[in-house]
Formats: structure tokens, C-alpha cells, sequence
């Protein structure tokens, strides 16, 4: 969790204006909502227990278990689009007793009959997963096979089974984010923030690849979050600029799959137009932190993080919310495994 308190702004006392502070605070304001949260506790647990208990497909069940942003805590709060909230995502894992032998469209169809006989009408067969469509919350939901320590999930264009590990994803977040003393989620969710506020049209790359560029690229020394910050990109945009110059798509290795390309579904374009804005905003950013005119640095703020990036506040309203409000993610880790709940009201 990110260090308030004294300290924790590592630049010269009057060469600049932003402060940690705002960091902080900012960090506080882009978090899920304890509302978002329970939404989506409700509807997860829901779907599974729908699962574990259905006539048929309880047949192919083993368990499930939460996966994706929400279950490594780098999600962050659902945008606004022309007024209308956006819903959150949230993905679960199905592990079922299928083997290889059987067809990725066979295994999916299973799946979509399961959630259908449970009453969900809003679905869409992806290509490894079901997507479900509620009110408030849109879910994800991915069968896979053990195959190891790992699983293997069906993929209907290739017509194959590729490997995944999710769990080891979730591990490897909670190690870098404590060798990176606390500092790596909160990291994750400014970029993640940051390319949404930026780039929200594109597919690609975002998510858990991004959680992969931070860790690669980020201080692991550094307790300011406005550096943090400027320096990820500028290493992002320092360390591809050969790969864009040679038209390439970077390889840059899935912690949980060795000899994986999280990079692996990304277009040349997609990365180009990432590339091309994370260098065109590092420089920004390295112009905002340097502003020593506190109107102008929150102005500058502000056009690379949005207006919810707040003013800078006088020491004592900075202390009294640095005591009022709940520190960095604190709270917001729903349940791991199903519980009885409510049909949820998404249902047909």
C-alpha cells in the first residue's frame, strides 16, 4: 500500500508544486467503490454457485475460482461515457473434468447451456470464454483443464488447448508488489488509469500486459508516485523505441507461462499507437513534474490523468484526509469462493 506521511515526496522542498499527496489522493479517487465492489461479489458468486449446482453441468464441474484484476487488486474504478457508468469486469476460472481430447467448441457450448438453464439471457460465446452481460456488472467466464500446476483453456479458432495460469498470475503480483515495497499495484493502477483516460477505444495492449510492463520497467527504490510514475514511461518509451523503428511487436515473457508473449494477441498498430502515446505523454509528464507554478502543474496534471486528479491542499486539510480516508485498496478484496447468495437480479 502506498506511505503516507513525511518523506514520502523525495524532491527538494520548493522546486516544485505537485506533492504526494495528490498522488495519494488521486490513487483514493480511481479505487472501485465499496458499491462496485459488493456488486460485483454478488453477481460472482451467484454464477458460480449456479454452476457448482446445476443438474448437468455439476457432472463436468471441479471448482472455480475468481481471476483478473479484481483478484490481483489492480482494478480500478468503471469510467463514465457520455454520463452512463460503465460496468465492471470480472472474471472467473471453471475447472472442469473435459480432457484435450475434447473440442474447444464442445466445451464452450457446455458452458453457454449451463449459464442458459441457470437463467442468464444476455451471453456471448467468445473465443475462450462466455462472456454474461448484467445490469451492473459484466463477467467473463473462462473453462480450463488441470494440467500440472497450470490449466489449459480451449481455444475455438485454433481449435487447440493453450496453456494459462492464472493463480501463478495472482502470485506473481503479490511478490512484486511486495519486493517493490507496496508500490507496484498502486503503479499499475495509474497506468492502467492513464491508458483508459487516453486510449480507451483500443483492445489492446491493456490489463494484465500492462501490469507486465510496470513491473519490468518501474524503480523498485522509489517511494514518490509522480516519479514512479514519469520514469515508467519514459523507460516504456526509451526501451521500444527499436522494436517500433523495426515495425515489431516486443517479446516480453508471461510470468506464468514461461516462454509466453503476453504481447502475443497484440497488432503492430495496437502497440505503435500505444508506443506513440507513451512517449508523446512521458514527455508531458516529465514537463508537469518539473512546473514550479502550482496552477500550471495541476493543470498539466490534470490533461494527462483527468480532472479527478485533485487541487493540492494546505497541510492540514492534507493530514485530515490522509486520516479519514481508508488507505489504498484497503477493503476491496471480495470473496475467493462462493457463498449462498440471493439470485442476482441480472437474471432472466
Amino acid at each position: 500500500m502506498p506511505q503516507r506521511g513525511p518523506g514520502c515526496n523525495n524532491s527538494p522542498v520548493g522546486t516544485r508544486m505537485t506533492t504526494q499527496q495528490q498522488f495519494l489522493d488521486f490513487l483514493w479517487e480511481i479505487e472501485p467503490s465499496t458499491s462496485t465492489v459488493a456488486a460485483c461479489s454478488s453477481a460472482h458468486n451467484t454464477l458460480r454457485e449456479a454452476l457448482r449446482t446445476d443438474e448437468n453441468f455439476s457432472k463436468l464441474h471441479v471448482e472455480t475460482f475468481l481471476s483478473g484484476s479484481y483478484k490481483r487488486d489492480t482494478a480500478i474504478r468503471p469510467q463514465k461515457i457520455d454520463g452512463v457508468l460503465q460496468r465492471p469486469d470480472v472474471d472467473i476460472i471453471v475447472v472442469t473434468n473435459h480432457t484435450k481430447d475434447d473440442d474447444p467448441h464442445d466445451v464452450l457450448d457446455a458452458l453457454h447451456q449451463a449459464l442458459v438453464d441457470a437463467g442468464y439471457a444476455n451471453l456471448k460465446v467468445n473465443r475462450r470464454s462466455i462472456a454474461v452481460t448484467l445490469a451492473g456488472v459484466d463477467m467473463d467466464v473462462v473453462p480450463v483443464i488441470e494440467n500440472g500446476d497450470a490449466y489449459l483453456i480451449p481455444d475455438i479458432e485454433l481449435k487447440d488447448w493453450l496453456p494459462t495460469n492464472p493463480p501463478a498470475h495472482t502470485q506473481w503480483t503479490v511478490d512484486v508488489n511486495r519486493e517493490a515495497a507496496g508500490r507496484f499495484k498502486p503503479l499499475v493502477k495509474l497506468v492502467k488509469w492513464w491508458r483508459r483516460y487516453h486510449l480507451s477505444a483500443m483492445r489492446r495492449p491493456k490489463g494484465f500486459i500492462l501490469e507486465c510492463l510496470v513491473a519490468k520497467h518501474m524503480s523498485y527504490s522509489q517511494a514518490n508516485y509522480e516519479t514512479l510514475f514519469v520514469e515508467v514511461l519514459e523507460a516504456i518509451r526509451d526501451t521500444y523505441a527499436i522494436y517500433v523503428a523495426l515495425g515489431q511487436v516486443p517479446f516480453l515473457e508471461d510470468p506464468g507461462v514461461p516462454g509466453s508473449n503476453v504481447f502475443s494477441n497484440v497488432t503492430f498498430d495496437e502497440f505503435k499507437t500505444f508506443y506513440d502515446k507513451v512517449k508523446e505523454h512521458s514527455a508531458l509528464a516529465r514537463k508537469a513534474k518539473d512546473e514550479t507554478d502550482e496552477d500550471e502543474a495541476l493543470k498539466q496534471w490534470r490533461s494527462i490523468l483527468g480532472q479527478r486528479f485533485p487541487a493540492a491542499a494546505g497541510a492540514s486539510k492534507a493530514f485530515a484526509s490522509s486520516l479519514l480516508r481508508p488507505a489504498v485498496g484497503a477493503g476491496l478484496t471480495f470473496p475467493a469462493t462462493p457463498v449462498l447468495p440471493n439470485k442476482h437480479a441480472g437474471f432472466a
